[in-house]
């Protein structure tokens, strides 16, 4: 580690934590001290989204909506990222109960896991004997249960890196070129079903629902009060370039959103053409919740 300068990768992560199992294809690249590039290729909806961070700050791309964030933050420190070769590695270190056994031609470590998702809690990490380079990681709940896997394909040690590789617009235009097939899929313009979240928090009402109007567009804000109070802005994306003072990306499965957590905190995604804005007085876990629960609902 102490010698690490870079490398390059290529992964297949496999997520089941939700009511339908996601497959990504993942590139991930490091470059010393603290450049990286995570793109995540959704296989079945065909559509990239980069994680980005360079000498600006980090950066969540999605390329074919022309849409970009871009905040301050201590991302991938904060918290473990299992496509990151330093993250499994200071996993491993951490762990003083760790668990060890050489498998033929790698090594399995079992230890504990520091992930956003608080239900995962053991990881299982295999690194090849040649190298000690990563082959494989299974991510389980209190039961065993795998809820997420990485399995790499290729995993190279290097600093061979083009001048622009972690360049803002390089990334645009390449993920826009992976994406393509994406922007056939986009809902054309004009009024769109609402999305009600299949989930609420325990003590929560949906109090109001209007239709108003944003820069043209419609859109629709759905307000909530109870134990918890916040609202839920749905509209159409805008090709657009957002800064915020502090956040961070939030893996919500089919796609990554930026959790920011300046003043009131708010949580940011788009799916399936439409943009949501969840901002409230509620926990962290309960905004991912919510935001995973309007995936596959049907609009009204």
């Amino acid at each position: 580690m102490d010698e690490l300068d870079g490398y390059k990768a290529n992964a297949l992560l496999s997520i089941n934590t939700g009511n339908t199992p996601q497959q990504y294809d993942v590139e991930i690249w490091y470059k010393e001290p603290d450049f990286y590039r995570i793109a995540l290729n959704n296989k079945e909806r065909e559509i990239t989204q980069i994680i980005l961070k360079n000498e600006d700050g980090v950066f969540v791309l999605t390329p074919h909506l022309n849409k970009s964030f871009r905040f301050q933050s201590d991302w991938p420190d904060n918290q473990g990222q299992v496509y990151l070769y330093q993250s499994l590695v200071k996993s491993i270190f951490d762990d003083g109960e760790r668990k060890f056994l050489p498998e033929g031609n790698v090594y399995s470590f079992e230890v504990n896991a520091n992930y956003q998702n608080r239900n995962l809690v053991k990881q299982k990490i295999w690194l090849n004997e040649d190298g000690l380079t990563p082959a494989k990681v299974e991510i389980m709940d209190a039961d065993g249960n795998v809820l997420v896997g990485l399995e790499f394909n290729d995993f190279q040690f290097t600093s061979d890196f083009e001048k622009d590789s972690f360049d803002n617009e390089r990334n645009m235009t390449s993920g826009l070129l992976r994406s393509v097939p994406a922007m056939a899929q986009e809902k054309p313009k004009g009024s769109f079903g609402v999305i009600i979240p299949s989930y609420t928090p325990d003590g929560v009402d949906l109090v109001e629902q209007k239709e108003v109007t944003i820069d043209g567009e419609p859109s629709v804000v759905l307000k909530f009060k109870g134990v918890y109070n916040y609202s839920l802005v749905e509209e159409r994306p805008k090709s657009i370039s957002v800064s915020l003072p502090y956040g961070t990306p939030v893996d919500l499965g089919p796609v990554i959103g930026v959790m920011s957590l300046n003043g009131k905190p708010s949580l940011t995604w788009t799916y399936d053409g439409v943009d949501y804005l969840l901002s409230g007085d509620l926990p962290e876990v309960e905004m991912v919740s919510i935001a995973k629960s309007v995936f596959g609902q049907t609009g009204k």
